[in-house]
C-alpha cells in the first residue's frame, strides 16, 4: 500500500531514504544534519553577500547599493536585507572565530547576530582588537552549546569571565553614564484636566527616588478585602491610592514643610450657597467633603454679606478629632480597619463618625469606627452602611444586592462584650 506521510528525504546519513521509513535513531541523525546544512548554506550566503558587497556588484546592477540590491534579489525585506549586509561586514572584519564556526554548520546565523551585537556594543574605551578576538572566540565556543537566547544573556557577562577587573570598570563607567542622565532628564508634571475631572500625571525619576517612592507606596497599594472578600480594584487604581493615602498621613503628622507661614494642608470652603472648592478652584462632590470632614481640622472663616470687608474668625469649642485617648479607645476597640474581613491595622485607618459631624454627630466612642482608606471610601458612597451595636461594637449592613435582609456583618475579630 503506498504512503501519504511526509516524502521529504535527506542527503546524508540515510542517502536519500524518505522519512517516514527512518528508524528513530536515523531520523535523529538526519535532523541533526539537515540542521548543520542548513546552517553552513546561512553561512555561505552571508559570505556571498560580503563578496558582493565589497565588488559593489548591486551599485553596478543599478541598485543605490548592496543592501537594496540584495532585498530585490533574494525577496526579503529592505530590513532583513540591511541585517545580513552589516553582519557580513562585521563577521569579515572582526569576528574570524564565529565566521569558521557558521562556515562549519556548528552555530546558527541567529548565533552569529548575537556574537555581532555583543561586540559592536562593547565600550568604546576597551574595545581593542584583542579584547574583540578574546570575545569572539568566547562566544563562538559558547554558542555551540547554547540557544541563541541564552547566548544574550551570557554575552551580557561575557566580560565577568574574560577579565573582572575590566568587566568592573565597565559597569562602572555605565553606571555613572545613566545615572548623570537620569538625573539631568529627572521631571515630574502633574496638570488638571478639566475635561475629565481629573489630575494628569507624567515623571521619569532617577533610580534611588523611583525606589523610595516604590518603598513608601508598595505596603499602602496591598491588595484589601472588598465586600465579596476579593479587592476589585486593578493594580494601577490601588497604586492611584497609595499616592492618596501616602499624602494624607505627610499632611496629618505635618511631615512637610509650612505653607505661606502656616501648616501645609488641604483647604476647603464651604459657601452657604452650596459651593464646596479647593484652594486650586477645583470643586469637589457634598459626598467627598463629608469623607475629608472626618478627619478634618475645622476653622470657620466667617465673611458676613452686609460687611464684605469684615472677615472674622470663629472656633469650634467642642472636640473635632478623634485624638488622644479617644483615639486609642477606637484603636483598642476595633484592632484595625472594623470592615469585615479587613487586615489594615490602626496605624494606616481614618477615624470615622458613624453620624456625621455636619449632621450633629459627636466625638464619642460610640460615634466613631476606624475605617482604612478603601472602605472609608466605600461607607462614604453610601451602598454599604455602618452603625454600632447595642454591645457597643461596629457593624455594617450590606446593600440589598448582596443580602436582600441586608443582615448586619462584623469583623472575625469583633466579638460581643461578655
Amino acid at each position: 500500500m503506498e504512503s501519504t506521510t511526509c516524502s521529504n528525504t535527506t542527503g546524508t546519513a540515510t542517502g536519500g531514504v524518505s522519512a517516514w521509513s527512518m528508524t528513530d535513531s536515523e531520523l535523529t541523525t538526519a535532523l541533526l544534519d539537515n540542521a548543520t546544512q542548513l546552517n553552513q548554506l546561512q553561512g555561505r550566503r552571508v559570505e556571498l553577500i560580503r563578496e558582493a558587497d565589497a565588488r559593489n556588484v548591486g551599485v553596478a546592477a543599478g541598485a543605490a547599493n548592496t543592501q537594496q540590491w540584495v532585498a530585490g534579489l533574494l525577496h526579503v525585506t529592505t530590513a532583513e536585507a540591511g541585517g545580513l549586509v552589516k553582519l557580513a561586514r562585521h563577521l569579515d572584519a572582526d569576528l574570524p572565530a564565529t565566521t569558521a564556526a557558521l562556515q562549519a554548520g556548528e552555530i546558527s546565523l541567529d548565533h552569529a547576530r548575537v556574537v555581532s551585537k555583543t561586540v559592536h556594543l562593547l565600550p568604546s574605551e576597551v574595545s581593542t582588537p584583542e579584547l574583540r578576538a578574546r570575545v569572539d572566540a568566547t562566544l563562538a565556543e559558547e554558542a555551540k552549546t547554547f540557544d541563541a537566547k541564552t547566548l544574550h544573556t551570557v554575552g551580557n557577562h561575557v566580560l565577568d569571565n574574560i577579565d573582572p577587573d575590566l568587566a568592573d570598570h565597565v559597569l562602572e563607567k555605565k553606571l555613572k553614564r545613566e545615572e548623570a542622565r537620569a538625573h539631568r532628564d529627572r521631571f515630574f508634571r502633574m496638570g488638571w484636566d478639566e475635561t475629565t475631572g481629573t489630575w494628569r500625571v507624567a515623571g521619569r525619576l532617577p533610580k534611588v527616588v523611583g525606589e523610595r517612592l516604590k518603598l513608601v507606596l508598595d505596603p499602602l497599594a496591598a491588595p484589601q478585602s472588598g465586600p465579596d472578600g476579593r479587592d476589585t480594584r486593578t493594580p494601577e487604581q490601588r497604586y492611584a491610592d497609595a499616592i492618596g493615602e501616602a499624602c494624607r498621613r505627610l499632611l496629618a503628622d505635618q511631615l512637610v514643610p509650612s505653607h505661606g507661614g502656616n501648616p501645609t494642608q488641604l483647604v476647603v470652603t464651604v459657601t452657604r450657597t452650596g459651593g464646596r472648592t479647593l484652594h486650586t478652584g477645583i470643586e469637589l462632590s457634598r459626598k467627598l467633603v463629608e469623607q475629608l470632614m472626618c478627619e478634618a481640622d475645622l476653622t470657620y472663616l466667617v465673611k458676613p454679606e452686609d460687611q464684605p470687608g469684615r472677615v472674622s474668625l470663629l472656633t469650634d469649642t467642642q472636640q473635632r478629632l478623634f485624638q488622644g485617648k479617644l483615639r486609642r479607645l477606637l484603636e483598642l476597640r476595633d484592632g484595625g480597619c472594623a470592615f469585615p474581613g479587613c487586615d489594615r491595622p490602626p496605624g494606616w485607618c481614618h477615624a470615622h463618625h458613624v453620624v456625621p459631624w455636619s449632621k450633629g454627630g459627636p466625638t464619642t466612642r460610640d460615634n466613631g469606627v476606624l475605617l482604612c482608606g478603601y472602605h472609608h471610601r466605600l461607607i462614604h458612597q453610601g451602598a454599604w452602611q455602618v452603625r454600632i451595636a447595642l454591645d457597643g461594637l461596629p457593624e455594617f449592613l450590606p446593600p440589598d444586592w448582596i443580602d436582600l435582609q441586608r443582615r448586619p456583618l462584623r469583623h472575625h475579630r469583633l466579638t460581643p462584650a461578655a
